[in-house]
């Protein structure tokens, strides 16, 4: 994919989701990809519960701002987050959601964008592996699939390098689970340039 500014992703979730473990996975397979990358990373409280995100920019060229203001792509794991930072979504840019808590997706949200794809992740996970923990690792692959930021391979490639040993395997089984149970796939900013209103 040709990028001509940078990809601006974030990846949030309530703590003990492993958002920031997504992010990280996300921007070491963009590195592998041969892309420029720049994470970062934010913490809430320090106890499970409180927010935390992990924002990635991605782009083909050097990345001179460090710092985005809106995105491109969301994923967003639990319903705190969802009303916490939909705003900060892109006109038209793509969000995914887990659903398995989220009651129902916000109007103004889907005033933004069309381009929503909302799984139960966390149950996924149970049904599929007895645990929640890999929910954040089944929404990658969902991600990954449906935007083609990063290739599969580099994405498997970066659990190797990030992930303990012993949850490497799990984990992605996870992914590639995430990668095949979505089927459509979004263009990034594919109405940017040429309006600001109308879906795809």
């Amino acid at each position: 994919m040709a990028l001509s500014e940078p990809i601006a992703v974030r990846v949030a979730g309530s703590g003990g989701q492993g958002s920031v473990l997504a992010g990280r996975i996300l921007a070491q397979a963009a590195v592998f990809d041969g892309k420029y990358v720049v994470q970062t990373q934010l913490y809430g409280a320090q106890v499970r519960g409180g927010i935390s995100h992990c924002d990635v920019l991605i782009d083909d060229g050097w990345i001179d701002f460090p710092e985005a203001t809106q995105f491109d792509v969301m994923y967003l794991m639990h319903p705190d987050v969802v009303k916490a930072y939909y705003k900060l979504l892109r006109v038209n840019g793509v969000v995914l959601l887990d659903y398995t808590y989220l009651q129902n997706v916000p109007q103004k949200l889907l005033t933004l964008t069309k381009k929503v794809i909302a799984l139960p992740l966390e149950r996924m996970a149970i049904d599929k592996f007895k645990t929640p923990i890999v929910s954040n690792m089944i929404g990658l692959g969902a991600l990954v699939k449906a935007t083609r930021l990063v290739s599969i391979e580099s994405l498997r490639k970066a659990v190797e390098e990030i992930v303990s040993e012993r949850y490497v395997k799990m984990n992605i089984e996870a992914i590639e689970y995430g990668y095949e149970s979505v089927t459509k796939e979004y263009r990034i900013r594919s109405e940017q340039k040429v309006r600001t209103l109308g879906f795809e």
